[in-house]
């Protein structure tokens, strides 16, 4: 089995001017296919993903899995041939779900469409992401919705649709704030076309643990969109600010963004703890703080919110069977434990800055090609492999209802033990499989020799046919016959004297009497028919086992009782004698 983990690095390329180099698909596909991204900690990880599963790296055109970038699916795939074995990380318009303005344009184009419908109550649950516009095509809107807020301390926040890791990212609560930026961008000669931002409502009161803000990063496995499956990681982790909390200083980005990429360049930041919580830890903590009915609603919100969001995208990603996609969530916890949706990241981080977090995310790649099934060795109806658990499938997947939880989501990841329960379980069904197959092929074997014999036997029997013909004209039935004529022989009739002459009528036959002696007459020439059949076989059998000297020996034994079938002139005379004697009487009356 072989991986093509390639990974194709062209961001850089297209951003590093700000503009779009050449097209890419005028470029050799091969060209493009053979980039490999082989950097840092990203590579460790997939390197370790791969060696554990004995899978290998490969840049020929044989791959099982291509590991690529967004822009590699955006410019290349359309234009490659893929075999049905072969799969890829990413839907062809995946953006829908996992570009901001486009996310959060779907989402309220859906919840619209239920309220058209009349589902009122499934309309009421997409309140779960922050007032939105899209700048700079709403500007004149967002402008009347803040100056409607009137509160110079209600902060929003920019965000470039394109880009990832806090890059471009701002605070603002003045509309003087953003005027520079509206001025160069939208409206300054050299630069016509700017680059697209939304900006939302900041959330301000985020849940705080030790003073500072902090939000989750959760993972969720994709592999259809028809019919939706879905499978929720168990594990994910929390990012930490490195800085108190505080709305005074809405410019301090230590403060607010979570992203690792920027608190790592913090002089507070802990390079041994990462900055990151074990989700489990999280949930544990909440737990002594809330207790446990409000968290586990609260992690619940999180895994409907999850659902939610890729049905009101269903139909429209295309789906295609080569297609999966793992999504990295980040969701933020107001002060009332409320889940927030911030984005969607079609590319989550496969770097780590921890050795519990190195860990996370190589047995994370290994389950997800676990439930790829590349060997084909799953049987389609697991709801638990590794640390992945089934939540959707067509419909909600719910617990048993014995469960005290209303979600798996910040469990315990037993992953290692259920790996060894799914591997012993599907050895057991593999050979119970292979013997099932044995059994058959013995049974199929045994058919065909049986099918043979009666073949076999049928042409023999056709060959006996001719015989039988011939010796039904022996003397044994020439015997039978004359017994049967004599015993249907009419009498000759007798002249009486009476009072009144008349000519004697013959007595009368009874129709139902003679069918029933013409049934066992033939009754009787049927048996006696599988009885001659029954002879010849059973001669043909012995004559087939006879040696030469036993045939020679049968020849001589048959010509001292040849003088026994003489009587066969005198039989058919016997036999025309009758005739001419029944046709003598017939005269006479």
């Amino acid at each position: 089995m072989k991986l093509l983990c390639q990974v194709l690095n062209i961001e850089a390329e297209i951003y590093k001017k700000g503009t779009l180099p050449e097209p890419l698909f005028q470029h050799k596909v091969q060209d493009i296919i053979q980039e490999l991204y082989i950097r840092g900690n990203k590579t460790k990880i997939k390197n370790k993903a791969l060696k554990r599963r004995q899978w290998k790296e490969t840049d020929a055109d044989d791959w099982d899995v291509l590991w690529a970038e967004k822009e590699w699916i955006h410019e290349v795939m359309d234009h490659t041939h893929m075999s049905n074995n072969q799969r890829v990380n990413h839907f062809r318009n995946h953006y829908e779900l996992t570009r901001k303005d486009l996310m959060i344009k779907n989402l309220k184009r859906f919840k619209k469409q239920l309220e058209k419908d009349g589902k009122n109550e499934d309309a009421a649950a997409y309140n779960f992401f922050p007032l939105t516009f899209h700048l700079p095509s709403e500007y004149p809107i967002f402008y009347e919705e803040f100056k409607r807020q009137g509160d110079s301390k209600t902060a929003w926040i920019m965000k470039p649709i394109g880009k990832s890791q806090g890059k471009g990212i701002f605070l603002f609560n003045k509309i003087q704030q953003i005027s520079n930026w509206k001025n160069n961008f939208r409206y300054n000669p050299d630069n016509p076309q700017a680059e697209a931002y939304i900006v939302q409502k900041y959330i301000a009161d985020p849940l705080l643990i030790g003073g500072k803000k902090f939000d989750m990063r959760i993972y969720l496995l994709c592999t259809s969109y028809s019919p939706l499956t879905l499978y929720l990681y168990r594990t994910g982790f929390a990012r930490f600010t490195h800085s108190r909390y505080d709305m005074e200083d809405i410019t301090n980005t230590y403060v607010h963004l979570t992203n690792v990429a920027i608190q790592k360049t913090s002089d507070n930041y802990d390079e041994k703890l990462g900055g990151k919580w074990n989700l489990q830890t999280l949930k544990l903590f909440l737990i002594t703080k809330f207790g446990q009915d409000k968290v586990t609603e609260a992690f619940h919100q999180i895994q409907q919110l999850m659902i939610r969001s890729l049905l009101a995208v269903q139909k429209i990603i295309i789906n295609d069977k080569h297609c999966f996609e793992l999504y990295g969530f980040d969701i933020l916890f107001d002060s009332q434990l409320k889940p927030w949706l911030l984005e969607v990241n079609a590319s989550p981080s496969m770097t780590s800055n921890t050795p519990v977090d190195f860990e996370l995310k190589v047995g994370l790649l290994d389950d997800v090609f676990t439930i790829l099934d590349l060997e084909k060795t799953l049987t389609g109806t697991e709801e638990q492999i590794g640390g992945f658990d089934l939540i959707y499938k067509g419909n909600p997947v719910k617990l048993p209802l014995n469960s005290t939880f209303t979600t798996l989501l910040g469990a315990f990841n037993n992953r290692a033990q259920q790996l060894k329960k799914l591997a012993k379980n599907t050895a057991i069904r593999l050979a119970s499989n292979y013997q099932d197959t044995q059994q058959k092929a013995i049974e199929q074997q045994k058919k065909d020799k049986e099918s043979e014999k009666e073949k076999e036997i049928n042409q023999k029997q056709q060959q006996i046919q001719p015989q039988l013909r011939s010796s039904s004209k022996g003397p044994s039935a020439l015997q039978q016959q004359n017994k049967a004529a004599s015993n249907n022989r009419i009498p000759a009739p007798v002249k009486k004297t009476t009072n009144v002459g008349f000519k004697q009528q013959p007595p009368k036959k009874n129709p139902a009497q003679n069918g029933l002696v013409q049934q066992q007459q033939q009754q009787i020439n049927q048996n006696q028919l599988s009885a001659v059949k029954k002879n010849l076989y059973q001669q043909q059998k012995n004559e087939e086992i006879m040696t030469a000297n036993q045939k020679l020996q049968k020849i001589n034994d048959n010509g001292a009782n040849i003088q026994q079938f003489q009587p066969y002139k005198q039989q058919y005379s016997d036999v025309l004698g009758l005739k001419q004697q029944k046709e003598n009487d017939e005269e006479e009356e």
